[in-house]
């Protein structure tokens, strides 16, 4: 059985009050959403409210969603919105000074287990995820999540239905920030 004809099945059984299919759904999307959302946020614990946010307007609008699309996209258009939300509220408390201190930053990145125990390579490693999160990190909030999203594998259509744009917008979003990504990490 496909991803998609799995996602199907589990979008019908939980359109019809099935929660424990809802939850195999939150289970195989939990890290997808977490990623995004924390690549927009930059910060664990209003990555983790967005992601919950999202998930529930998720339960609570399933009856709206159109089948003939894929699941997944609709759900990280769900996440990407609200983590924009979170990030626009954020900026708004930290402009009232009701905010404290900016975000925690990235989290750990997955490092390659190759590198052994090579305490030289490690550290050139963690070094250069670190510019790359940076950098990342630095780009316009629409170049950014057209990264990440393209990061964790959706293909140029479906990361333009999860920012509800055009194609060819996305495609803009990524070539301007892989002109950013090689100008921030050129010399690194």
């Amino acid at each position: 059985m496909s991803e998609q004809d799995l996602d199907s099945e589990l979008v019908e059984r939980a359109r019809q009050g099935d929660a424990t299919a809802f939850g195999a759904l939150v289970t195989r999307y939990q890290r997808l959403l977490t990623s995004l959302a924390y690549g927009i946020l930059e910060n664990q614990a209003r990555t983790e409210d967005a992601v919950q946010e999202a998930f529930a307007t998720a339960w609570r609008t399933l009856p709206g969603f159109r089948a003939e699309g894929r699941f997944r996209n609709w759900l990280c258009r769900i996440a990407v919105n609200k983590a924009c939300s979170a990030l626009r509220w954020g900026r708004l408390r930290s402009w009232l000074s009701l905010d404290a201190g900016p975000g925690e930053g990235w989290g750990e990145t997955l490092r390659d287990e190759s590198s052994g125990s090579d305490p030289e390579r490690v550290q050139l490693e963690d070094e250069r995820s670190r510019a790359v999160r940076e950098a990342v990190a630095s780009l316009p909030l629409q170049q950014r999540t057209a990264v990440l999203l393209r990061s964790e594998g959706l293909d140029v259509m479906e990361v333009a239905q999860a920012m509800d744009v055009a194609e060819g917008t996305v495609k803009a979003h990524l070539h301007h920030a892989r002109a950013r990504l090689a100008e921030a990490l050129e010399g690194r």
